[in-house]
This record gives C-alpha cells, structure tokens and sequence, in this order.
C-alpha cells in the first residue's frame, strides 16, 4: 500500500470512528497531556492522542528544562505556545503567527486556558526572516531581551536559512536550543551548515518508523527536524 492510499484509508477510518466538527477537546497524552484546545478530530486526531510530532517530544522537554525564554515561531493555533505557557519554567514567551486565520485559533486556545492576559506572552503577526521591515521582522530584534536559557521551535514552510540569517546575535547568546523544522532537501542542507558555523552541534530527528501506518500526510518534499546545541548543553 502506498502513502496516498494509506492516507485515503485513514481518512475513511477517522470519518467512521471520530466526531466531526470543532470543540474543545483535552489532550489525551504526550507534552500537552490533560491541556483543552479547540480541535476537530477530522484533522486533530494525532494532537488528541498525543502523536503529532512525538519525534520531538524528547528534545522537546529536555530543551525546555529550566528555560527563561521561549520563542515559537510560526505558532500556527498554538500547540507549542501553550506547552511553553502550561509545562515549562518560561518566564517570557514570544509567539509569531503571520496567518490571520491561525492567529484566530491561538487566541482561542489562549482564552480557552485562561492565558490571553498572560503577563509572560507577546503574540506577534510579522514574519521573522531575515531583515525587518514591512510586516517582517528578525529574531535578533529579540537579543536583547532574551534571557537565557532560551528554547527557539521553527516551523515556517520554507524561510528556515532566512530565519537563521537574521539570527546572527540570537546565536551567539549562550545556552540557545532550537528545535527547526525543515521542509526540502536543500534548506536542511542550508541551515545545517548556517548552524554548525556558529558552533552548534546539530542532529537530524527523521520520521519515526511507525509513521509508515500513522503518517501525518504532509504534502512537502521533505518533514523532518533538526535540533540544535552547544556542549555546554
């Protein structure tokens, strides 16, 4: 069976097994665990159960282990700003989010565990890249503020190098972890060597093998995670 039919298969399965529509829902496990999002389990259902991303649940915690700052960039509806909010030691949470429909779901989710006044969390729309300007900005604009340690999580759909070049300051602040989500063969390569340069010690984190039954049917050249570190970590 290949991966369209695979997918097409569960798809079906979750029609027939799952209730339609979006509710508030707690997640049954992983880093999230007992935390109410807004979810329809048509396309949750991997979140619900605490699956989406379990590749990087690990480096996930112990990047966050005891963290002053956290920056989730392309927080989408929320998940990993939540996570920072509800699970870490997170003192100060930057969230950027440039879609106005994902940025409506993380409101949501905010006020959904009491969090939209949250003194720690700044929401922000622009996109991090790598020079400011109209509706972007650069996470160096955040050095100065940052305080160590600090975890970065990136997923941006194809800007990751961009991001990393406006990042120069960021990077050369001590105990910095990211956690960057890469989409081609050639970003990767990209923000490989952007990041070894600066003195990082890098990993690949691929799919887990049992993807291959529970795929998370993204429609990409490449999904997989590099996680980034100095020894001192």
């Amino acid at each position: 069976m290949n991966g369209r039919e695979n997918g097409s298969l569960k798809a079906q399965l979750k029609s027939w097994l799952l209730p339609s529509g979006r509710s508030t829902r707690r997640i049954r496990a992983g880093l999230l665990r007992g935390v109410p999002m807004q979810m329809d389990l048509a396309h949750h259902s991997q979140r619900w159960l605490g699956l989406q991303e379990r590749e990087i649940y690990g480096w996930m915690r112990r990047f966050a282990r005891n963290i002053n700052t956290a920056i989730d960039v392309g927080a989408n509806d929320g998940m990993y700003t939540l996570y920072f909010l509800t699970r870490t030691s997170a003192r100060k949470v930057y969230s950027f989010e440039p879609s106005l429909e994902c940025l409506e779901e993380l409101k949501e989710n905010l006020a959904v565990n009491n969090l939209t006044d949250d003194e720690r969390l700044e929401v922000g729309s622009r996109k991090v890249g790598a020079s400011s300007g109209e509706g972007w900005t650069t996470l160096d604009s955040l050095a100065s503020t940052i305080v160590p340690p600090c975890l970065i999580k990136v997923d941006i759909d194809g800007g990751e190098g961009d991001l990393l070049r406006g990042a120069s300051a960021c990077m050369g602040l001590r105990e910095m972890r990211w956690i960057i989500e890469v989409h081609s063969k050639a970003l990767e390569q990209e923000c490989l060597q952007i990041l070894k340069e600066a003195g990082y010690r890098v990993r690949i984190v691929d799919n887990a093998w049992w993807r291959r039954v529970l795929p998370e049917l993204r429609e990409v050249e490449l999904n997989r995670w590099l996680v980034a570190y100095r020894d001192e970590e």
